[in-house]
């Protein structure tokens, strides 16, 4: 048996309760340590918009608070809270036809995506006992959970030049067991766009389930488009799509956890939902993969998205990007730096060929910036939101300043390994 050290240290309940204004000193103690995103110091985890839409979020989920999306019945303002959303989500994915939920978050998102094609799949293609699910390198991790939970294997392709997937080397991983094929609008780790029209032609040609994960962009890039920006067309208006994942707390900047799984019409999304009936409790039905839903994220999304409606998501798109345009600009002028790839969006990635960029990243986060590290290649990690824009030019000084010590050896990496989030 192996030496598993001493009992560790365990808080437990107290005797007697806390009072209130000590808890909320407690809690005040405890948070110290926590970053501060209020001042922008992580690009990541917390997207800002606004005061005004927090406080529409906060006031919306506190509404709600105490309701709860397993029993719509009960609390019938959750679904036409959640109805609503879709319908509107479905708009901005030019779907005619679609239907979906309102999920925890984009892992939920996108481990419901992959239920749906195995059931359909079970229904449509019998034979096929060992399935698979073939994905860009770049795809989000939440694929390879998924596989692990409903036993399908995940084949993952390498990506090509420009750090997009490589299209030949996709397509001859698709084979006769191959049950979903996946694409990311944008992938999170090169900020990138997949070539969806292409790889969704592929499983369309082969009857196959086609995932688009805009988790990160579903609420972006609709509006860049409208903008006038180029974009790869992402979304429904690609026949072979079948479902999208898209997170409201997210770029839609309402309150976590909130995303939303979108699919192309009722026969795609009679997959979606659990019933079981023989239950002496009843007949037991459930959308996604969770019982209880908390009703205020479901109010919280309803509100903002009404709040903001497609102006202010137009508005804050276009801050977003009208800064990203001029920090990215600024990262290519310092000497040893470069972009990766060509960013899609307001997630930026950056590194270098002769310094090092975990030295870099450590050395930033010494100065107060929550540090996003990426492993290929070491680079720096950004998702930029309307809130990041006053704290920029303070975030360039630093990264200058730290670059030249680098450049002077006067600095070096704390870490030993790269880990998503540390």
């Amino acid at each position: 048996m192996p030496d598993l050290g001493s009992p560790l240290s365990r808080f437990t309940l107290p005797r007697e309760g806390i009072p209130a204004d000590q808890i909320r000193d407690l809690m005040d103690d405890a948070s110290t340590g926590d970053v501060e995103w209020e001042l922008g110091r992580v690009a990541a985890l917390v997207y800002m918009a606004g005061e005004d839409v927090t406080q529409v979020s906060k006031e919306a989920y506190l509404t709600g608070f105490s309701t709860n999306g397993l029993a719509p019945t009960a609390f019938p303002s959750l679904r036409k809270y959640e109805s609503d959303v879709i319908d509107m989500v479905s708009g901005m994915l030019n779907a005619q036809h679609a239907v979906g939920a309102i999920t925890s978050g984009g892992t939920e998102s996108i481990l419901l995506a992959v239920l749906i094609a195995r059931e359909r799949a079970r229904k449509r293609s019998p034979h096929i006992t060992s399935p698979t699910m073939v994905l860009p390198e770049t795809a989000h991790p939440a694929f390879n959970k998924a596989g692990y939970y409903f036993d399908i294997e995940p084949i993952r392709v390498p990506t090509g030049a420009g750090y997009r997937v490589d299209v030949d080397r996709y397509e001859a991983a698709i084979t006769d067991d191959t049950i979903l094929c996946v694409g990311s609008a944008p992938n999170y780790v090169y900020t990138m766009i997949d070539p969806i029209p292409k790889l969704s032609e592929l499983a369309r040609a082969r009857d196959i389930s086609f995932h688009v994960d805009a988790c990160v962009g579903g609420f972006f890039l609709p509006f860049v488009e409208k903008l006038g920006y180029s974009r790869i067309p992402f979304d429904f208006r690609n026949p072979g799509v079948t479902t999208i994942s898209a997170d409201l707390h997210k770029f839609g900047y309402t309150a976590k956890g909130a995303s939303t799984l979108t699919c192309r019409d009722d026969e795609i999304g009679s997959y979606m939902g659990f019933h079981f009936a023989d239950w002496p409790g009843g007949s037991y039905r459930t959308p996604t993969l969770t019982g209880t839903r908390p009703g205020g994220a479901i109010a919280a999304a309803w509100a903002v998205m009404n709040y903001l409606g497609e102006d202010g998501y137009l508005d804050r798109t276009k801050q977003t990007m009208d800064f990203v345009e001029h920090l990215l600009e600024e990262i290519e002028s310092i000497p040893d730096l470069y972009v990766v790839g060509e960013p899609d969006m307001s997630l930026v990635a950056y590194g270098s060929h002769t310094l090092d960029m975990v030295a870099i990243g450590d050395a930033m986060q010494d100065r107060g910036w929550f540090v996003y590290m990426e492993r290929i290649p070491p680079s720096i990690h950004l998702m930029l939101s309307p809130g990041h824009a006053p704290f920029i030019e303070q975030y360039l000084s630093d990264l200058n300043e730290v670059v030249e010590l680098a450049r002077a050896g006067k600095i070096e990496r704390k870490r030993d390994e790269i880990k998503y989030g540390q």
